[in-house]
């Protein structure tokens, strides 16, 4: 076609190729389409022009089959996940890193922080400096593993399996995961342990041992079944010795309480009374010492106890001390309840137990309901079956002169069954 002069220019190609593929002003080959959008998009290929045919004819048939394939979409979305994926890189955390914010945070809504603490560190020395998001499974099941090694019990590897699995929860709920890698972990099984409590001559033991002032103390975590951290935050104005009840204001499951008082724990708050400092302040704490003083104080006296109870001849008082903690003075309380005859669904709302299961460890020291309940069997009309038509020959009974005739009674227990 002649190329005419003015207006009007020439369409014919300057090169030998089919349409959309042209040599670039680079000198490289290219190939130009169309997408569904009405988009014209120019893409070099190389030197060679068959490579540049074969990509014009790749563009065409992926416009054919996706019609909304444009890509300036498709390179502007690219650049969004690179930037994005940049920005989480950047914001990336390790363990470690997670783990001083995790504690920052549990410092504001946990009390234990002493345990929280001991825990978290353990971690760290195993998952220290990989990236949280990055942390498997595999990774847990292997770190639960290297803490079973390490002669802890199946209980305390638990405890921490559970602290780790709290950790990831969080990081969930603040979008720092994807997943929590410790569910479908398993615990380890832990074995049946001894419950440790007081028996009445072994309390007489310790408080004897005890200092005056320490005395009050095992008298109320006995009668009273507050764990430590209840006990040691009590406030003066928290006591009603008119109604009989002291107030825990927050429990261990983060509820409020009333716990009634008998006559030894009123007793034990009067003798606490009279060492009051600040009289007149009901704000002042009914305890003024720190727990590992008096845990400290706590396990001598239950040694002393026990060297007093095998010089007196009690071998068996002397071994029923044996892992006796302070925390034991709260099973002391659980226990003497269930000895008592007191239900299970009671000594749960005594104590403050969660749930009944937790109260269970308990039964077997109040057999007496399940005495009860099979002695009323004796009590219970007996079952009469109905008469039977049958005769005793084709029931296979013996009618031999010589043996002992059976019972109208127990001939139809006979023919019932």
């Amino acid at each position: 076609m002649i190329a005419i002069e003015g207006s009007q220019r020439s369409t014919k190609k300057k090169d030998h190729a089919p349409r959309g593929v042209f040599k670039h002003s680079s000198g490289m080959w290219a190939a130009r389409f169309t997408c569904a959008a009405g988009h014209v998009h120019e893409e070099k290929v190389g030197p060679i022009k068959g490579d540049a045919i074969r990509i014009h004819a790749a563009r065409r048939q992926r416009v054919h089959e996706d019609p909304a394939w444009c890509p300036a979409v498709e390179r502007r979305e690219a650049r969004q996940r690179a930037r994005a994926e940049n920005e989480r890189e950047r914001r990336r955390m390790t363990f470690r890193q997670y783990a001083a914010d995790y504690l920052a945070w549990s410092a504001s809504v946990h009390r234990a922080q002493r345990t929280a603490q001991y825990e978290v560190r353990r971690l760290v020395t195993l998952l220290g400096d990989t990236a949280l998001d990055a942390i498997t499974p595999a990774d847990v099941e292997r770190c639960v593993r290297a803490l079973g090694g390490e002669d802890l019990l199946p209980a305390s590897v638990n405890r921490l399996r559970d602290r780790l699995s709290g950790m990831f929860k969080r990081a969930l709920r603040l979008g720092l995961v994807m997943a929590n890698p410790v569910k479908g972990v398993p615990k380890f099984k832990e074995a049946g342990r001894r419950l440790a409590f007081v028996s009445p001559a072994g309390e007489d033991a310790v408080l004897a041992a005890l200092g005056a002032e320490r005395r009050p103390l095992v008298i109320l975590a006995i009668n009273t079944g507050l764990r430590w951290s209840e006990q040691a935050h009590l406030r003066w104005r928290e006591v009603d010795m008119l109604t009989g009840f002291l107030t825990v204001r927050l429990g261990k499951n983060g509820h409020a309480h009333r716990v009634p008082l008998n006559s030894s724990s009123r007793a034990a708050l009067m003798d606490l009374a009279t060492m009051r400092h600040r009289p007149d302040d009901p704000n002042e704490p009914i305890f003024q010492a720190a727990y590992r003083t008096v845990s400290r104080e706590f396990v001598r006296a239950v040694r002393a106890a026990q060297g007093t109870l095998r010089a007196a001849g009690q071998e068996n008082e002397a071994a029923r001390l044996d892992g006796v903690t302070w925390h034991a003075l709260r099973h002391t309380f659980a226990s003497r309840l269930a000895a008592a005859g007191v239900d299970l669904r009671t000594i749960q709302e005594l104590g403050g137990w969660r749930t009944l299961s937790m109260v269970q460890r308990y039964a077997h020291l109040s057999p007496g309901h399940l005495n009860a309940a099979v002695e009323k069997i004796v009590a219970a009309p007996a079952v009469v079956a109905p008469e039977s038509t049958t005769p005793a020959v084709e029931l296979g009974l013996n009618l031999d002169s010589t043996a002992p005739v059976a019972g109208a009674e127990e001939v139809r227990y006979l023919v019932s069954h």
